[in-house]
């Protein structure tokens, strides 16, 4: 059950409800743009745009780290599923500081990001939108909560992947194992920035350098009584790094990864 106030001033469509949550200064980290918005006003404009362009919303879960919280959602953009985490800073009860939010997948982000650029033309400037030639500096893998304690996380047999960036889920241990190792040779070295760990899941949130531009992903594993990942479903932003990575991805020929992988049907569709 999601009972965090954003959540539940978000599904209700009042933008009062969501202002009076917001400090004056906020910060958004959009899913879209490579700039950050600053400021209550721009980012209740923004919101308010998405919420009208995403039909259905509805929260699913939420999880906690000290200041962070993690709330995740899901709704429709031109009857296509798209699923997102909306991470918050902010005590309990004091004003919201700081916002950012990773979607999923590639496509559907793809189409909210055309529809939001036309909507936000007038507040938002062009290269905001594009990636520009700042060099972020490289991740720092001892940052933060440091690498994961053992190593990579084991896989069941039939472990599934529910990517960013594929439009069907990848199927089987020795399959997701080479989407792993495919996947961390383009991200390099993440540094760790929250971590999230109860009996059957692992919540992993971090920042990783691609071509010189910061991406940030969420990780959610589901395990099984033996420990092993029966389920990882990941979160990326912003989209044109996480373009980068899709160009990347496909240039390494997966065999277990055809071209229908990465394309959109034709049909209105949910995500797996």
């Amino acid at each position: 059950m999601v009972t965090h106030r954003f959540a539940r001033a978000a599904e209700s469509g009042d933008p009062a409800q969501i202002s009076a949550l917001l400090a004056d200064d906020v910060t958004f980290h959009t899913p879209i743009l490579t700039q950050d918005l600053h400021g209550k006003d721009l980012t209740l404009r923004f919101l308010g745009e998405a919420t009208r362009i995403i039909a259905d919303l509805t929260y699913t879960d939420q999880t906690a780290d000290g200041e962070l919280s993690f709330l995740f959602w899901k709704g429709t953009v031109d009857q296509r599923e798209i699923s997102g985490v909306t991470v918050l800073r902010g005590a309990p009860e004091a004003q919201i500081s700081d916002v950012t939010v990773l979607l999923r997948s590639w496509g559907v982000v793809g189409n909210f990001r055309d529809t939001m650029l036309r909507a936000l033309a007038d507040a938002v400037p062009l290269e905001a939108w594009l990636l520009d030639d700042r060099k972020a500096p490289a991740a720092d893998p001892d940052a933060g909560v440091g690498q994961r304690p053992g190593g990579p996380l084991p896989l069941a047999p039939g472990a599934a992947f529910h990517s960013p960036m594929l439009t069907k889920t990848a199927y089987g241990e020795q399959n997701v194992e080479d989407i792993h190792k495919l996947i961390g040779g383009i991200q390099g070295p993440r540094s760790y920035l929250a971590r999230i760990t109860t009996e059957r899941t692992v919540t992993e949130y971090w920042s990783c350098v691609i071509q010189g531009h910061e991406q940030q992903g969420i990780d959610v594993f589901e395990l099984d009584a033996e420990g092993q990942v029966v389920n990882q479903t990941v979160w990326l932003r912003p989209w044109p790094v996480v373009t980068l990575l899709r160009d990347a991805a496909i240039a390494g020929q997966l065999p277990s990864l055809p071209a229908d992988f990465w394309l959109l049907p034709a049909a209105p569709s949910r995500l797996s």
